[in-house]
């Protein structure tokens, strides 16, 4: 109950970075490079905590933090009452109330005042770098502040526990200010260790702050690599749906596939996504949020900054008074017209000041909040990236001139597969991988994403995306959940050339046989039997022909579990162009 009530917090503040306690098979072949590695983590990941040290401490959210299991229950029967009321009437009030008594201690310690300081003692831990490595930790007694077990573990199979630490920040508070503590932190690792540099791996919301910790310090030469994964750069639309006039269109067929892959079952939950009240639901979360959480929520830097520039300029005219506001504003002000809008030279200046910087963004899916727009479910893609991505079910026109207002050299083909993201416009187009079909913050369960990100993270093998040809700048996501994998034999994904004549298919679940139904494209003929078997992680080649007369195909496949007859047969899209 404290984790699904501690979930449907965060989610309803923001939708943080969700993780469960397995990974992918450890990737060979990496070899560490020595750097200590600081581990950076997503919204909400941080435990922020009351009054430390003191009698009255009190571990707010986080590892440790603790839920009224009796408020809980003594809460309920007014929630659902609210519920119903609302239902019927419309009338919110009951509903609001119920939630707001529920939370009330929790959003009251972890409040801010209007100038964006925090209103109580608040403070993370671990806070000093000397009780921060993974070894310190254990020692102590103390592991379960150590974050994303399933991608920690994969790191740790590598490097030594006493080389990998954890930062924390309070991220409530803006990234400007949290990249000087980042600064601070990296400071002490050095001296601790007495190594000249370190490596960064940043999820999501600490993607930003590392974006920004490099756009003030990058050229300070004290790190070498820095994994920006799945980055909020210029923030995600989803804030701009939750504060804006409209109701919230979280699409319920989507949640339940997210939810699939969140809890890394390969149980088909498609039907919640039948069952479940969408509409309601979408108004009900709305009218949550907007009357329980945004008042302490608009008090928060994160959530100024989690805003591209536009949205900003509109909703703080919105909210926020010149006056009272003024301390938030100035801090929110130079991180947007500033940092923001220069991020793509930042990056660009501390990679050619040494810093190895690679970028891994993902697409292929909608917003979560129902918006069209090309993302991993929680961030645009063009968020986390920099680049141009087109209409979310929509591609490129086949006329279509790429913007290279970044990379301009006419030889490098930065336009995806399926004709949706132009890379040419990234910050670093040389250096983004873009991962199609990966919701957000599942690298590691992903067997490609997290062997990429190792590599990245622990080695100096791949300096560009140009480096491995098992990692190209567009790949798919190989995790289990989604089953199945195709690519041409004598290319890169994504990827066929006047020669291809065969497909490869893989079945990358752990637990199904799948039953290939169908497979069509058009201008292509496939020679493949009806009703063909793959076994778990066998593959296997399909003759085709027909594709010397195209240049951008989209292969149909329908395929279904074996041995499950009563559920819907599953359908996907592989996109390829002409290499």
């Amino acid at each position: 109950m404290k984790k699904l009530i501690s979930v449907i917090l965060c989610f309803t503040i923001l939708i943080g970075t969700l993780a469960v306690s397995s990974a992918a098979s450890e990737p060979e072949g990496i070899k560490w490079d020595g750097d200590p590695v600081i581990f950076l983590q997503g919204f909400t990941g941080s435990p922020l905590i009351k009054d430390q040290g003191l009698e009255t401490e009190e571990t707010i959210l986080g590892a440790g933090s603790e839920f009224d299991i009796t408020k809980i229950l003594t809460s309920l029967p007014g929630i659902i009452a609210g519920i119903a009321i609302y239902a019927l009437t419309g009338n919110s009030k009951l509903l609001s109330g119920g939630f707001a008594d529920l939370a009330a201690a929790k959003l009251d310690n972890m409040s801010c005042l209007p100038d964006g300081s925090s209103k109580h003692n608040v403070t993370t831990f671990p806070y000093y770098a000397e009780d921060a490595s993974v070894a310190t930790l254990i020692a102590n007694g103390q592991e379960a502040f150590i974050p994303e077990a399933g991608l920690t573990t994969a790191i740790r199979e590598y490097v030594p526990d006493e080389s990998l630490y954890i930062f924390n920040n309070d991220w409530r508070m803006g990234q400007i200010e949290n990249s000087e503590s980042l600064d601070r932190f990296i400071g002490e690792v050095l001296s601790i260790t007495g190594k000249d540099k370190v490596d960064i791996y940043a999820l999501s919301h600490g993607g930003q702050l590392a974006a920004t910790y490099l756009y003030y310090h990058g050229t300070e030469g004290e790190v070498d690599n820095v994994v920006l994964n799945v980055p909020s750069i210029q923030g995600t639309s989803i804030v701009k749906g939750l504060l804006g006039d409209g109701a919230a269109n979280f699409q319920m067929d989507e949640i339940s596939r997210f939810l699939s892959v969140m809890l890394q079952t390969e149980t088909d939950l498609r039907f919640l996504g039948k069952i479940l009240p969408g509409e309601f639901l979408n108004k009900l979360l709305k009218v949550v949020f907007v009357e329980v959480f945004q008042p302490v929520a608009l008090n928060f830097g994160s959530i100024w900054d989690f805003m591209d520039i536009e949205t900003y300029e509109d909703y703080k005219a919105k909210y926020l008074d010149p006056t009272v506001n003024s301390g938030l504003i100035e801090k929110a002000d130079k991180m947007h017209f500033d940092c923001m809008a220069n991020i793509g030279k930042g990056l660009r200046a501390a990679q050619a000041s040494g810093v190895s910087i690679s970028i891994m963004s993902n697409y292929g899916t909608r917003l979560g909040s129902g918006e069209a727009i090309d993302a991993d479910f929680v961030i645009d893609t063009s968020s986390t990236s920099g680049a141009y991505t087109a209409v979310f079910g929509e591609h490129f026109a086949d006329d279509y001139t790429p913007k290279y207002t970044v990379c301009d050299d006419k030889s490098h083909n930065h336009i995806s597969p399926s004709r949706t993201v132009d890379a040419t416009c990234a910050y670093l187009p040389e250096n983004t991988w873009f991962i199609n079909g990966q919701y957000h913050g599942q690298a590691a369960y992903d067997s490609y994403s997290l062997s990429l990100l190792l590599k990245l993270l622990l080695t100096d093998d791949i300096k560009d995306i140009y480096s491995d040809p098992d990692y190209p700048q567009f790949e798919l996501a190989q995790c289990p959940v989604d089953a199945v994998y195709a690519k041409f034999s004598d290319s890169i994904s994504g990827r066929f050339t006047d020669a291809s004549n065969t497909l490869l298919i893989r079945n990358i679940s752990k637990e199904h046989t799948i039953v290939i139904r169908s497979l069509s494209a058009d201008g292509v003929e496939f020679d493949i039997e009806k009703k063909t078997t793959v076994a778990p992680g066998e593959e296997i080649l399909v003759p085709c022909s027909g594709l010397s007369d195209e240049e951008f195909i989209a292969i149909e496949m329908t395929y279904a579990r074996k041995g499950k007859p009563f559920t819907s047969p599953f359908n996907k899209t592989f996109y390829f162009t002409a290499a």
